[in-house]
């Protein structure tokens, strides 16, 4: 089985990045995380975050960047970015009153195009609202219809399809090719967060279709943690080397 790279999504350690980015990131780069995903730059220049970065060896395999933002400000967005060596920009919300999925489509594609031509790609980040169907079909599907000349990837989040009832492992096989990334996070009994491998999802058979599927990166990320944050990429991070050292 083809091992992949894995990265955290800083949204994890929002608090600790609120108040120490640079420390943030030497304790995620310390506990062994080949990348990092940014949810926001916590107003430090982009080129000083990248400095760090190389340092630390830590890649930046995409970023969550605000539907408003790319639709107003997205030339600015592509420079600070592509500062930071980031390959995919990240759909990864949209408020109630912009769900309707066909309409977003048209909204997105102009603006995928445009990423293409600067060199990176959009990818779009799910929660359980998309998995609702629309008119007999789910947000999702309406959006995994685009095409053009820059088609729309996606970063599926395994943890929102099974809080929707869905499974994840066919919604891989049904984005394949348009999937680069891979949200990693588990669910509690409960319906609640918890560290990758301690819950309900059921990763060894996602993190093994993954690479089938064109998956580039797996992302740790947890919504709410039940322990310190670091704590809980640590936790994730080793159930997802151990089981990938076993599968290989």
């Amino acid at each position: 089985m083809a091992t992949l790279p894995i990265a955290a999504q800083l949204y994890t350690v929002r608090d600790l990045m609120a108040s120490d980015v640079a420390g943030t990131l030497r304790a995620v780069a310390a506990l062994g995380y080949d990348g990092v995903e940014f949810a926001g730059l916590y107003d430090t220049p982009a080129a000083q975050l990248r400095t760090l970065l190389d340092q630390l060896q830590l890649r930046v395999c995409s970023s969550h960047v605000g539907l408003n933002e790319l639709e107003h400000n997205l030339d600015e967005v592509i420079a600070t970015y592509a500062l930071l060596g980031c390959p995919i920009l990240v759909v990864p919300w949209v408020e109630a009153g912009r769900r309707d999925y066909h309409a977003l489509t048209y909204t997105l594609a102009p603006i995928a195009e445009r990423v293409r031509a600067a060199g990176m790609r959009l990818a779009y980040h799910n929660h359980d609202f998309e998995l609702t169907a629309q008119g007999g079909s789910s947000g999702l599907e309406l959006l995994s219809t685009s095409a053009g000349p820059a088609p729309l990837m996606f970063e599926l989040d395994c943890g929102w399809v099974h809080k929707a009832g869905q499974a994840p492992l066919a919604l891989i096989e049904r984005l394949a090719g348009r999937l680069p990334l891979l949200h990693i996070k588990d669910v509690d009994a409960q319906g609640g967060w918890i560290e990758v491998g301690s819950g309900t999802v059921g990763y060894g058979p996602i993190v093994a279709a993954a690479p089938r599927a064109g998956v580039e990166w797996l992302i740790v990320e947890l919504d709410v943690c039940p322990r310190p944050p670091l704590e809980s990429l640590r936790l994730s991070l080793e159930w997802l080397r151990a089981y990938s050292n076993s599968a290989a």
